[in-house]
């Protein structure tokens, strides 16, 4: 049998060894449904801009230990993303059926906790940013026309490094190179329509809020690490229970005088 030049040999063991951590699938570490069935997210396209707005109560759970929580968590939830770039349909004239996406989203995200020892702290956090290529960064949201269903995700790689970039109180991203946020957007009211065009280029049809129900997945590889929130908060959180103590005391002796 004949032998692989060394060179050859070389690249071929150098890509073995690097295929695993580049084609490395994000492991899910946070996931997140809505406390109602009523729509949260509006996609609506006026003037050339198309604006994904959301807000209301969610249940939070992150698939990660070491934070605080134990189950879900109830969370006030509130997205608000705008791309003017054309979205491109999977056939000529975007006739019913055919695909959509449209990229180039830019905004923000954040789940706060709702109540509790915690409440107001960042569950999870990002931004939506683009790069040198808006057409291949920031968020994507896709659906097919006249459909019902659909997602806004926006992924961090190494060529899109700011597609999305988040934060936590109770998680560290030290050390995390991609990043990965999704929304799975169902019961689309009306259903999805586009302006007319005669090629592969549009956007949502003009002035029409398309009204959605939505969960979300959020990934990451490596996954991030849960930690306790800082000690700062702690030591704030226990002066306003010392605070509260104290004022109860206060009123007991009263009662008792």
């Amino acid at each position: 049998m004949r032998t692989l030049p060394v060179a050859v040999l070389a690249l071929v063991v150098g890509l073995a060894l690097t295929a695993p951590s580049a084609l490395a699938i994000p492991t899910t570490f946070a996931q997140t449904t809505q406390f109602s069935s009523d729509p949260q997210f509006t996609v609506l396209q006026a003037g050339g801009t198309t604006t994904i707005s959301a807000t209301g109560l969610d249940f939070f759970t992150f698939l990660v230990g070491g934070t605080p929580f134990a189950g879900p968590v109830l969370a006030n939830f509130s997205l608000s993303a705008t791309s003017t770039v054309n979205g491109l349909c999977g056939s000529a004239g975007c006739p019913n059926t055919t695909s959509f996406s449209q990229q180039g989203f830019t905004g923000s995200f954040q789940y706060l906790v709702a109540a509790g020892a915690f409440a107001g702290m960042n569950l999870l956090s990002g931004t939506f940013n683009l790069n040198a290529f808006p057409a291949i960064s920031g968020g994507t949201l896709s659906s097919s026309v006249n459909g019902t269903g659909g997602s806004f995700v926006s992924t961090q790689t190494i060529t899109n490094p700011t597609g999305i970039q988040m934060s936590s109180d109770f998680l560290s991203f030290a050390g995390v190179a991609v990043e990965s946020g999704s929304w799975a957007l169902s019961g689309l009211n009306p259903s999805f329509a586009v302006n007319p065009t005669g090629g592969l280029m549009t956007v949502p049809l003009n002035n029409t809020p398309f009204m959605a129900a939505a969960v979300g997945t959020f990934a990451s590889e490596p996954p991030p690490t849960g930690e306790s929130p800082e000690p700062a908060t702690l030591a704030l959180m226990g002066s306003a229970l010392v605070g509260l103590g104290l004022l109860r005391r206060k009123r007991f002796a009263r009662r008792q005088s």
